[in-house]
């Protein structure tokens, strides 16, 4: 990703601000992008992807657009800002995030993060409907002490950073055939 920057606009920074001025030119990596949203809603203009285990946006703009370089276009597309963060953990990584704010995996796996009232039970799909989502209301531990056994579980702390990182694997892609389109729009922008 060491070209994702290169279409950010730069500029003369006076960083210490004394005089004689002593700055540098540099790239501004706080500015922001955001697609508009009538883009996103045009189906036929992207297609929803579940990323692999050890998959990077580097990786997949490369598999997906032939070059590297549109690892841009996947962090648009779903409004990431912070790769670190807001691209799914795999291996190592996340049982590292896990330790570091858990203090370890066991503690992770014990410790309770919520409690849950399911308000309607998952319904696999068959042949005359499709499948039917659970739904679940966050609840308090009194609430959840008096709710009937069957309607009711315990989300711990582990748990919950699986589900969260596995929602992170659903993104889209942008129809590759729109990608250059972009990148040139994006670099008369930037002029």
């Amino acid at each position: 990703m060491s070209d994702f920057f290169r279409n950010y606009p730069t500029g003369f920074y006076n960083i210490d601000k004394v005089k004689p001025v002593r700055g540098t030119f540099s790239t501004n990596i706080l500015t922001r992008i955001k697609a508009k949203p009538e883009i996103f809603k045009n189906v036929f203009t992207y297609y929803p992807y579940r990323i692999e285990e050890f998959e990077r946006p580097d990786t997949l703009a490369s598999k997906y657009y032939g070059s590297s370089d549109f690892a841009f276009l996947i962090f648009l597309a779903n409004d990431i800002t912070d790769p670190l963060y807001e691209w799914p953990l795999f291996g190592d990584d996340f049982e590292n995030l896990i330790i570091e704010k858990y203090g370890s995996v066991a503690d992770a796996r014990t410790g309770i993060h919520h409690y849950e009232k399911i308000l309607r039970a998952e319904v696999p799909a068959s042949a005359d409907q499709s499948k039917v989502l659970e739904k679940v209301a966050i609840i308090d531990k009194e609430t959840y002490d008096d709710t009937a056994e069957a309607s009711r579980k315990i989300i711990y702390n582990y748990d919950y950073e699986v589900i969260k990182n596995n929602k992170k694997k659903n993104i889209v892609l942008v129809e590759d055939v729109y990608a250059k389109q972009i990148l040139n729009e994006l670099r008369n922008f930037y002029g």
